[in-house]
């Protein structure tokens, strides 16, 4: 069997989460001695290890990431689509109208899918791609897995605030007829696989998806990697994500800074538009650490080391998957209670949940993981049994088995 993947984004190019659960997934299928290839987009003029610089838009390079073969191509736009941040709101509007309808995209991905002649096509996120792409795969009558991710196919940006779920901007989309357009578009691939319930029913209220097979399958986790705890004085705590409002970065630095105790302290990796902000509320707080991005290897030392992941986000996740790899990792988790995160936690097992936008229930529950901090170095066998059933080859197997109507 052959299979393909489509996605927006393929490493080296990562965004967010759901490019990294794609590479994952191509990895398991590769292993299951499955022929797999992914499609997605690169910046122009962008050099990839492995492949030849492209020198036009409509060129089609080919490269490899772990073995598996990535078609990549710059997809015709007003811009990169990771480069939206730097374009006003009526400017990204029109880059969204182009990315609905992309007939360049279409008869790109058309070309490689009659050469490669797959049985199967999963996609992930097609924005940035164009979501033509659907209409595609129905014309040439191949078999169609689609994983959702996030709410973009509702509000472009994938961004809603908790406390803001009727605001102007997601009312204007539906008004202007952006969510019908998309259902139109995506119609009813024939299996949809959803790593949270929450995401699913959120679609479901939108009526997407009316003819397809729909699945609750949670992420993969492709390693389990076992740390052995370095003991610290402090309690402490790591925030690994967007520096962004949404995620509640802001908000952790403001209310941490009201903890007037010595000996927790507050890790903070990761980039964004918001870093700068995010320092200036710390406002020289010893405790709190800023450690910029980093990579796997300079990562792991500093998650050994700390004691809980922290999921502040005031936006609606899916199923983030920095808490798949904490938990994997024996890190118990303390995280907003929104969207689909609370399906990955157990209060008290492998780690706790607090209302979203709820600072004060957020300090509170860090005070009493402070006062029980031998509890909470035992938790780490708990964590990894909480995600042992997501490994990446019981993940490709579910999935193989979805393909095959088992």
């Amino acid at each position: 069997m052959k299979i393909g993947i489509i996605t927006n984004l393929y490493p080296p190019f990562i965004r967010g989460g759901a490019e990294i659960i794609a590479s994952i997934e191509a990895e398991g299928l590769k292993k299951a001695w499955q022929h797999v290839f992914v499609i997605s987009s690169r910046p122009h003029n962008v050099k990839i290890k492995n492949a030849p610089l492209i020198k036009s838009p409509d060129f089609i390079s080919v490269d490899e990431v772990n073995e598996v073969p990535v078609f990549r191509f710059s997809p015709i736009n007003i811009y990169y689509y990771l480069n939206d941040f730097k374009y006003p709101g009526f400017v990204r509007m029109l880059w969204h109208f182009i990315d609905m309808f992309n007939v360049f995209t279409y008869f790109k991905v058309k070309k490689i899918l009659e050469k490669e002649k797959p049985d199967v096509i999963i996609t992930h996120n097609l924005m940035g791609l164009g979501f033509l792409i659907p209409m595609l795969l129905r014309k040439l009558k191949i078999k169609h897995v689609h994983t959702i991710h996030d709410v973009q196919m509702v509000t472009p940006s994938g961004l809603i605030i908790y406390g803001k779920e009727n605001a102007w901007q997601h009312k204007f989309f539906k008004m202007i007829g952006y969510v019908s357009a998309m259902r139109w578009l995506m119609g009813s691939p024939d299996i949809v696989v959803s790593p949270s319930k929450f995401l699913l029913d959120f679609y479901e209220q939108s009526k997407f998806f009316a003819k397809s097979k729909k699945v609750v399958l949670p992420n993969p986790v492709k390693t389990f990697v076992k740390m052995e705890p370095k003991p610290s004085y402090n309690l402490e705590l790591l925030y690994l994500g967007q520096m962004h409002k949404a995620k509640g970065v802001l908000e952790l630095i403001k209310s941490f800074r009201k903890l007037k105790i010595k000996d927790i302290r507050l890790h903070i990796v990761g980039v964004g538009v918001d870093l700068e902000a995010a320092k200036k509320l710390a406002n020289g707080d010893k405790r709190i650490l800023f450690h910029g991005w980093l990579n796997h290897n300079m990562l792991l030392p500093l998650m050994a080391k700390a004691d809980v992941l922290v999921v502040p986000s005031l936006c609606y996740e899916n199923s983030p998957t920095v808490i798949y790899e904490s938990l994997g990792m024996g890190m118990p988790v303390l995280a907003a209670d929104i969207g689909g995160v609370a399906e990955l936690i157990k209060e008290g097992l492998n780690g706790w949940v607090f209302p979203a936008n709820d600072w004060e229930a957020m300090n509170k529950k860090i005070l009493g993981i402070q006062k029980q901090r031998d509890k909470v170095k035992a938790m780490g066998d708990n964590c990894r049994v909480s995600v042992k059933d997501n490994s990446l080859e019981k993940y490709t197997d579910k999935i193989l088995k979805l393909i095959h109507n088992e």
